[in-house]
């Protein structure tokens, strides 16, 4: 579905209740955006591996750059958007390629491993392979010029917020153990956010006395 198709459904719910008013867009987008963020995680833990279809992918028209940084000898690039954090070695960061997706592939390790394999081994007389670690950036071990001048693409989970209202978001549909839908669990979720208007008008009412 498209993000506004998401937000009319979520919203054509709220009538039922009678609040439509009662929320700023914001408010729903951020139930909705935690809503998907739960279910991708859930998803996660039954199959890792799945969550590849939802990314969207970044670096296919302009490839993202790939910059090194002389007081750390790394290598590094920029995440081109917020990622929705995972609790794995890839966190949102699902798949690094090659723009001209060659024999070259990228691998996740932790920042960890990175440090053990860069204090020497014979793990760098390996060409065909790169690893990447996530932090607030992608930093490459490995990485060879050819892609420092060309760039990288990758696939990305990202939040709801990221998306604009044109594009299609795909939900991870399922129901929990609770035969709950979707839209049940954004009202949910929703439904725990104050409502501002009513602050407002005590604070008004506070201040006429």
């Amino acid at each position: 579905m498209r993000k506004d198709e998401i937000r009319s459904l979520i919203i054509n719910n709220l009538r039922k209740y009678n609040v439509t008013e009662i929320y700023h867009p914001r408010f729903i987008d951020a139930a909705i955006e935690e809503t998907i963020n739960q279910m991708l995680w859930e998803l996660w833990s039954v199959d890792s591996l799945s969550i590849q279809r939802y990314v969207k992918r970044f670096g296919y028209l302009v490839p993202i750059a790939v910059s090194y940084e002389a007081s750390t000898r790394l290598y590094y690039s920029i995440l081109p958007t917020t990622i929705v954090p995972f609790r794995d070695k890839s966190s949102g960061v699902r798949r690094i390629s090659t723009v001209i997706q060659g024999g070259v592939r990228f691998y996740p390790m932790d920042s960890r491993e990175m440090d053990l394999i860069q204090n020497g081994s014979y793990v760098n007389t390996i060409t065909s392979i790169i690893g990447y670690s996530v932090t607030d950036r992608i930093e490459y071990y490995n990485m060879s010029a050819a892609i420092v001048t060309t760039g990288v693409r990758a696939d990305l989970i990202v939040p709801f917020s990221v998306y604009t209202d044109a594009e299609t978001v795909l939900l991870p549909e399922f129901k929990d153990d609770q035969n709950e839908t979707f839209a049940d669990r954004v009202l949910k979720n929703l439904f725990k956010i104050p409502v501002a208007d009513l602050y407002e008008n005590k604070t008004f009412e506070e201040n006429k006395q």
